[in-house]
């Protein structure tokens, strides 16, 4: 890590827990190689508003957000590109001069990592879940100009998706297999709870792309079985990736060393998988 000064430059995640986070360990060694001035912390915070206002009085330069406060922070900033409006989320928060600006990198990032296994473009996708990440995705599957069912357990809340986004929304017990691609999009297999899936095994069939936003574990309990049926896999060390880089960008104004980034990641993810 590079002498921390008074020039040093603040940057850190808020969520809630925090604990299981990676975005200190892969900000962290990217400032180093690049050699510059910053230090990025994690912060469990319960009071969003707070932590938010407190960037302008401690000159905080940016946060990443992360569960469960992308959607309420959205409140508390000065300015939003219009991707983050029309998504209703965001993920990042750079402080310019005092003036909060917010973005999501969480679409771009989604985005990204599927395009890296399939074309986007008329596919049938099943997103599970309508937190601020699903809103993310969705939004961009819906510009890309896929048809769109979003399934989650609570139909009157994720009601609002039908009014923004050119998608559908059914409750979580109407899924079935008749999709080309399936997004989960919430928390369910995320470490500790390894052992726990956002659906049925028997979902599964392997015609379908199974993309998991999880990334800790590096391979969640969704991804084995669906690799065991022969599906094609996408795990979410990609879109943390790809979310992670662009956010580099936004707080540094430089581009972010990719290599190191996920070296150092899935470095940390295999040592962990294997004392567990």
């Amino acid at each position: 890590m590079n002498t921390i000064n008074t020039e040093t430059k603040l940057l850190g995640v808020i969520g809630n827990p925090i604990k299981h986070s990676k975005s200190p360990l892969i900000h962290n060694a990217a400032l180093k190689e690049k050699n510059l001035n910053y230090i990025y912390l994690a912060f469990e915070i319960s009071d969003v508003k707070k932590a938010i206002f407190g960037m302008k009085t401690l000159g905080i330069i940016g946060y990443s957000v992360t569960i469960p406060h992308k959607i309420n922070a959205m409140k508390f900033v000065d300015k939003l590109d219009p991707l983050s409006k029309k998504i209703g989320a965001i993920n990042t928060i750079y402080n310019e001069n005092g003036v909060l600006f917010g973005y999501n990198t969480d679409c771009f990032g989604a985005i990204n990592a599927l395009k890296e296994k399939t074309l986007i473009n008329g596919k049938e996708v099943y997103v599970i879940g309508n937190g601020g990440a699903s809103r993310a995705i969705v939004a961009g599957l819906c510009e890309e100009k896929a048809n769109v069912t979003v399934f989650c357990r609570e139909i009157k809340k994720a009601k609002e998706f039908e009014k923004v986004f050119d998608c559908k929304v059914k409750d979580i017990k109407e899924i079935n297999d008749k999709c080309d691609i399936l997004i989960n999009t919430t928390p369910v297999g995320m470490h500790p709870k390894v052992n726990e899936m956002p659906i049925r095994k028997e979902i599964l069939n392997k015609k379908m792309i199974i993309f998991d936003i999880v990334y800790n574990p590096l391979e969640t309990l969704l991804i084995k079985e669906a690799k065991k049926i022969g599906c094609t896999t996408i795990s979410g060390v990609e879109m943390f990736l790809e979310q992670a880089y662009a956010q580099f960008k936004i707080f540094t104004k430089e581009d972010a060393p990719r290599k190191i980034m996920r070296e150092i990641l899935i470095n940390e993810l295999k040592k962990e998988q294997s004392e567990n």
